[in-house]
């Protein structure tokens, strides 16, 4: 691996480096006179920033088929770079990275095979994302480990496989911008916890109904869109107080959302009406 980047670093004159899809760090080039802050960081702690990993998932790395600039980012430390995705039998692999804008293809292209051949994939385990919102801080933990004691308002991610870092990333810091933003929310927050806050994000309205029958999911929209009146549903339903009562409890012990609470009926009440949206043809 060391000889391949080398000497193709030499007959591009610029640094270059590999990635796998965990995001650890393979090998990069002897030649680091341009090499940013952001990879100077990524090379000393062997594996790539999750907030570095969201900027490159955010320009379609991730999906990339080709070659794809990924533009500066001052903030991050970010020099502008070109990434090359390496699959092995058709299995993404890892990622080659070029410093600057203008990269001679034909030079890369014919040597990306042996990359791919040459990359070992490291470990997969699942891990979470936390982010402080001022002083920005982040961290990576194994799902099952403590959260780390950050100050100020802090993010925590659901576990994502390390390939997908920047998206655990955006859960975290979206999560601690957002308990920054609304009093209601904990200090330290989970972006489990954000209720319809993750539906606004793009959360998938499915997730928050599983398991819910045709029967049980009419009771619950006819029950919200009332304001929550036992009467009036148990009335529109024809059915006795009791039995409404007996499903009303079976949501929340599939949902895991009690319709009693405000958070988790402003979440169930959207998921049902996000659920109604996607049908539009």
């Amino acid at each position: 691996m060391q000889e391949l980047l080398d000497e193709l670093s030499r007959a591009l004159g610029r640094g270059v480096s590999v990635d796998d899809v965990s995001g650890r760090v393979v090998g990069h080039s002897a030649q680091t006179d341009e090499v940013d802050p952001a990879r100077v960081r990524a090379i000393l702690a062997r594996r790539v920033p999750p907030e570095v990993a969201a900027w490159q998932d955010r320009h379609g790395v991730a999906e990339a088929t080709g070659p794809v600039r990924v533009p500066a980012n001052a903030e991050l430390g970010f020099a502008e770079r070109v990434g090359f995705p390496l699959r092995r039998g058709g299995v993404l692999v890892g990622f080659l990275w070029v410093l600057g804008a203008d990269v001679d293809v034909g030079v890369v292209a014919g040597r990306l095979p042996a990359l791919a051949a040459a990359v070992e994939v490291g470990d997969r385990s699942p891990v979470r994302v936390v982010v402080a919102w001022e002083p920005r801080v982040v961290r990576t933990v194994e799902p099952g480990a403590p959260v780390p004691s950050l100050p100020g308002h802090v993010g925590v991610s659901e576990p994502h496989p390390p390939e997908r870092a920047g998206a655990a990333y955006q859960q975290a810091l979206a999560a601690a911008e957002l308990s920054a933003l609304d009093p209601a929310l904990p200090r330290v927050v989970r972006w489990s916890e954000l209720g319809a806050y993750r539906l606004l994000l793009g959360g998938s309205a499915e997730e928050v109904l599983a398991g819910l029958s045709p029967t049980l999911l009419s009771t619950l929209e006819v029950y919200l869109d009332s304001g929550c009146d036992a009467r009036a549903t148990a009335e529109a339903l024809h059915l006795h107080r009791t039995s409404l009562y007996y499903r009303l409890g079976r949501i929340a012990e599939v949902t895991g959302r009690d319709p009693a609470d405000g958070r988790a009926r402003l979440e169930l009440h959207l998921a049902l009406k996000l659920t109604r949206l996607a049908r539009r043809r």
